[in-house]
Protein backbone atom coordinates (compact mmCIF):
# COMPACT_ATOMS: atom_id res chain seq x y z
CA UNK A 1 0.00 0.00 0.00
CA UNK A 2 1.29 3.69 -0.93
CA UNK A 3 1.24 6.29 1.58
CA UNK A 4 1.15 8.96 -1.25
CA UNK A 5 -1.35 11.61 0.33
CA UNK A 6 -4.98 10.46 -0.66
CA UNK A 7 -7.33 13.37 -1.77
CA UNK A 8 -9.80 14.40 0.89
CA UNK A 9 -13.51 13.58 0.42
CA UNK A 10 -15.82 16.55 1.63
CA UNK A 11 -18.26 15.60 4.43
CA UNK A 12 -21.41 17.81 5.43
CA UNK A 13 -23.30 17.91 8.97
CA UNK A 14 -26.11 15.87 6.58
CA UNK A 15 -24.08 12.69 5.62
CA UNK A 16 -20.81 12.48 8.17
CA UNK A 17 -22.45 9.95 10.17
CA UNK A 18 -23.70 7.98 7.93
CA UNK A 19 -20.10 7.84 5.34
CA UNK A 20 -17.70 7.51 8.55
CA UNK A 21 -20.19 5.03 10.07
CA UNK A 22 -19.77 3.31 6.84
CA UNK A 23 -16.10 3.28 6.69
CA UNK A 24 -15.36 2.56 9.92
CA UNK A 25 -17.69 -0.57 10.15
CA UNK A 26 -16.34 -2.13 7.11
CA UNK A 27 -12.61 -1.46 8.46
CA UNK A 28 -13.14 -2.65 11.95
CA UNK A 29 -13.73 -5.56 13.99
CA UNK A 30 -13.53 -6.31 17.73
CA UNK A 31 -10.32 -8.20 16.67
CA UNK A 32 -8.22 -5.07 14.86
CA UNK A 33 -10.41 -1.64 15.70
CA UNK A 34 -10.48 0.78 12.99
CA UNK A 35 -8.27 3.80 13.84
CA UNK A 36 -9.81 7.06 13.19
CA UNK A 37 -7.73 10.42 13.82
CA UNK A 38 -9.71 13.90 14.27
CA UNK A 39 -7.55 16.47 13.22
CA UNK A 40 -7.39 20.24 13.61
CA UNK A 41 -6.21 23.54 14.93
CA UNK A 42 -6.99 24.15 17.96
CA UNK A 43 -10.69 25.28 18.87
CA UNK A 44 -11.49 23.70 16.30
CA UNK A 45 -14.08 21.46 17.81
CA UNK A 46 -12.09 18.29 17.82
CA UNK A 47 -12.91 16.62 21.13
CA UNK A 48 -16.34 17.98 21.37
CA UNK A 49 -17.02 16.10 18.06
CA UNK A 50 -14.87 12.63 19.19
CA UNK A 51 -17.08 12.97 22.72
CA UNK A 52 -20.16 13.10 20.60
CA UNK A 53 -19.38 10.24 18.07
CA UNK A 54 -18.06 8.39 21.65
CA UNK A 55 -21.38 8.84 23.47
CA UNK A 56 -23.75 7.92 20.19
CA UNK A 57 -22.08 5.64 18.35
CA UNK A 58 -21.97 5.60 14.18
CA UNK A 59 -24.03 3.60 11.78
CA UNK A 60 -23.52 0.21 12.38
CA UNK A 61 -20.94 0.17 15.49
CA UNK A 62 -22.40 0.68 19.00
CA UNK A 63 -21.04 3.61 21.58
CA UNK A 64 -19.80 0.45 24.08
CA UNK A 65 -17.80 -0.35 20.95
CA UNK A 66 -16.18 2.75 20.46
CA UNK A 67 -13.11 4.93 22.77
CA UNK A 68 -11.23 8.19 22.52
CA UNK A 69 -7.96 8.96 22.85
CA UNK A 70 -7.70 12.53 23.42
CA UNK A 71 -4.36 14.15 24.26
CA UNK A 72 -3.13 10.90 25.85
CA UNK A 73 -6.14 10.37 27.70
CA UNK A 74 -8.52 7.61 27.33
CA UNK A 75 -11.34 7.37 29.38
CA UNK A 76 -13.05 3.95 30.06
CA UNK A 77 -16.29 2.79 31.71
CA UNK A 78 -15.83 0.85 34.98
CA UNK A 79 -19.27 -0.15 36.69
CA UNK A 80 -21.45 1.14 34.51
CA UNK A 81 -21.90 5.12 35.04
CA UNK A 82 -18.10 5.79 36.17
CA UNK A 83 -15.24 6.53 33.99
CA UNK A 84 -11.88 5.89 34.89
CA UNK A 85 -9.10 8.03 33.05
CA UNK A 86 -5.94 6.35 31.47
CA UNK A 87 -2.97 8.47 30.99
CA UNK A 88 0.08 7.74 28.38
CA UNK A 89 1.22 10.82 27.64
CA UNK A 90 4.05 10.49 24.15
CA UNK A 91 6.35 12.43 22.30
CA UNK A 92 7.43 9.71 20.73
CA UNK A 93 5.70 7.77 17.90
CA UNK A 94 4.40 4.95 19.88
CA UNK A 95 1.21 4.06 17.86
CA UNK A 96 -0.62 3.91 20.99
CA UNK A 97 0.95 0.50 22.41
CA UNK A 98 0.49 2.07 25.86
CA UNK A 99 -3.36 1.50 25.43
CA UNK A 100 -3.49 -1.54 24.08
CA UNK A 101 -4.59 -3.43 27.08
CA UNK A 102 -7.78 -0.91 27.39
CA UNK A 103 -8.64 -1.36 23.16
CA UNK A 104 -9.98 -4.90 23.52
CA UNK A 105 -13.08 -5.27 21.86
CA UNK A 106 -13.31 -2.00 20.81
CA UNK A 107 -14.40 -1.59 16.86
CA UNK A 108 -13.24 1.60 16.72
CA UNK A 109 -10.27 3.68 18.00
CA UNK A 110 -10.45 7.72 17.55
CA UNK A 111 -7.65 9.28 18.36
CA UNK A 112 -7.90 13.25 18.97
CA UNK A 113 -4.92 15.36 18.64
CA UNK A 114 -3.88 18.56 16.02
CA UNK A 115 -0.87 16.35 15.05
CA UNK A 116 -1.23 12.68 15.41
CA UNK A 117 1.78 12.12 13.22
CA UNK A 118 4.19 13.07 16.19
CA UNK A 119 1.95 9.89 17.92
CA UNK A 120 1.27 7.28 15.46
CA UNK A 121 2.96 5.79 11.54
CA UNK A 122 -0.41 5.80 10.58
CA UNK A 123 -4.54 5.16 10.19
CA UNK A 124 -7.18 4.51 8.95
CA UNK A 125 -9.67 7.01 8.61
CA UNK A 126 -8.19 11.12 9.24
CA UNK A 127 -11.14 13.14 9.95
CA UNK A 128 -9.48 17.30 9.62
CA UNK A 129 -11.93 19.58 11.08
CA UNK A 130 -11.71 23.06 9.35
CA UNK A 131 -13.45 26.35 11.64
CA UNK A 132 -12.86 29.50 10.81
CA UNK A 133 -10.46 31.80 12.56
CA UNK A 134 -12.71 34.29 13.89
CA UNK A 135 -14.50 31.21 15.66
CA UNK A 136 -11.53 29.40 16.65
CA UNK A 137 -10.72 32.38 18.43
CA UNK A 138 -13.74 33.23 20.00
CA UNK A 139 -13.54 29.65 21.60
CA UNK A 140 -9.99 29.49 22.66
CA UNK A 141 -11.13 32.70 24.48
CA UNK A 142 -14.02 31.46 26.10
CA UNK A 143 -12.61 28.04 27.46
CA UNK A 144 -8.80 29.04 28.24
CA UNK A 145 -7.66 32.13 29.98
CA UNK A 146 -4.57 32.17 27.47
CA UNK A 147 -7.14 31.84 24.59
CA UNK A 148 -6.26 34.58 22.41
CA UNK A 149 -2.20 33.68 23.03
CA UNK A 150 -3.00 30.07 22.15
CA UNK A 151 -4.93 31.14 19.00
CA UNK A 152 -1.97 33.21 17.78
CA UNK A 153 0.56 30.54 17.69
CA UNK A 154 -1.44 28.75 15.80
CA UNK A 155 -3.10 31.10 13.68
CA UNK A 156 -0.46 30.50 10.91
CA UNK A 157 0.30 26.97 10.89
CA UNK A 158 -0.96 24.43 8.57
CA UNK A 159 -3.83 22.05 8.97
CA UNK A 160 -2.14 19.74 6.46
CA UNK A 161 -3.17 16.34 7.31
CA UNK A 162 0.75 14.86 8.01
CA UNK A 163 -0.05 11.04 8.31
CA UNK A 164 -0.67 8.25 6.26
CA UNK A 165 -4.63 7.22 6.01
CA UNK A 166 -6.36 5.20 3.70
CA UNK A 167 -9.35 7.84 3.47
CA UNK A 168 -9.16 11.32 4.28
CA UNK A 169 -12.57 13.67 5.10
CA UNK A 170 -12.70 17.11 5.84
CA UNK A 171 -15.31 18.99 7.59
CA UNK A 172 -16.53 21.99 8.64
CA UNK A 173 -16.52 22.23 12.28
CA UNK A 174 -20.00 21.99 13.84
CA UNK A 175 -21.56 25.05 14.25
CA UNK A 176 -19.52 26.72 11.12
CA UNK A 177 -20.87 25.27 8.28
CA UNK A 178 -22.69 27.57 5.21
CA UNK A 179 -26.08 27.60 5.76
CA UNK A 180 -27.94 26.61 2.46
CA UNK A 181 -29.70 29.63 0.16
CA UNK A 182 -33.15 29.44 0.66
Amino acid sequence: MSDAPVPAVSLSHDNWRQVLGEVCDRIGSVNRPALLCICGKPGAGKSTLAKLIRKQGLPGIPARRICVIDDGVLSVPVLWFFRKRVKFHSRDCDNLRPFQPWLRGRQLVIYVGATPQRRLDRCDVVLRLRCPDEERLRRLVQRNSDGEKRFRKTEHVSDEVGIAATHVFDMAAPGTEPEADA
